[in-house]
């Protein structure tokens, strides 16, 4: 899997579900402008002042008539972390200087990652088997928490295929795994041409997907700060062993407030 950046318009079509329980096509039609919708206006949320409090300005200037250099100016306020994970067996933590997940131009922090495959003759630089990121976004009045976390699924899935073809089918919003604490969780499945780097057979051609959203916050204008835990792994085929699915769910059971 790699992290590509996405547009929110031109998505593939909704892949024909291939094991019981999985949307129908249709449905994923009936989905896809509420989607787009939720996705248009997403942001990061330490990006709003309503959200975050407001940032402090990244030069401060000299009083008029001083003399001397411009004041220092102070550090940026750094970004809240929205949760810590504990990666379930077989996971590490991901490799020193790996980029951002990139879901729709929101830059998920990496948290966790399954390792990836030897492949023989197949790109080297393969990407992990699976991957945990996590963000704090802004989720605009008029769309639900449901919405959103159904939109970042799909866009999930087609950032950590990227260059695969991925074809993803979203599943509907239900409670969130594990402890009963709140929030909601949403399943996609992703099917893929199975290339990497352009390579046949270098890449799962299943890949599952979850998304944990909790609401944080809510801001005057009735936008609501939402934290956000996406999971990608690879399912199966290809090289390599399929990822348990059963790691989504303890990922998403395990998060909690970092700190």
């Amino acid at each position: 899997m790699t992290s590509g950046r996405t547009t929110t318009t031109d998505r593939p079509a909704p892949a024909t579900p291939s094991r019981p329980g999985a949307p129908s096509p249709g449905s994923g039609r009936r989905l896809r402008p509420a989607l787009a919708a939720a996705v248009a206006v997403l942001v990061v949320a330490g990006a709003v002042a309503g959200l975050g409090g407001i940032r402090p300005d990244s030069t401060t200037a000299a009083p008029a008539g001083s003399a001397g250099p411009a004041a220092p100016a102070p550090a940026p306020a750094p970004e809240p972390a929205a949760f810590a994970v504990t990666p379930p067996p077989g996971w590490t933590a991901p490799t020193a200087g790996a980029p951002a997940l990139d879901v729709f131009g929101v830059p998920f922090a990496r948290l966790a990652e399954a390792p990836p495959f030897a492949a023989g003759d197949c790109p080297v630089g393969a990407a992990p088997r699976g991957v945990a990121a996590a963000a704090l976004v802004a989720v605009p009045a008029g769309t639900t928490v449901e919405q959103a976390a159904q939109a970042f699924a799909r866009g999930t899935g087609e950032s950590a295929y990227a260059g695969s073809a991925p074809q993803v089918a979203v599943g509907p919003p239900g409670p969130r795994p594990g402890s009963g604490e709140p929030g909601t969780w949403v399943e996609a499945t992703v099917r893929t041409d199975g290339t990497a780097s352009g390579a046949g057979g270098c890449r799962a051609t299943d890949g599952a997907v979850g998304v944990l959203a909790v609401p944080r916050t809510q801001a005057r204008d009735g936008s609501v700060g939402v934290a956000m835990l996406v999971v990608a792994a690879d399912a199966g085929g290809g090289p390599g062993d399929a990822v348990p699915r059963s790691a989504l769910t303890d990922l998403a059971a395990s998060a909690v407030r970092p700190g």
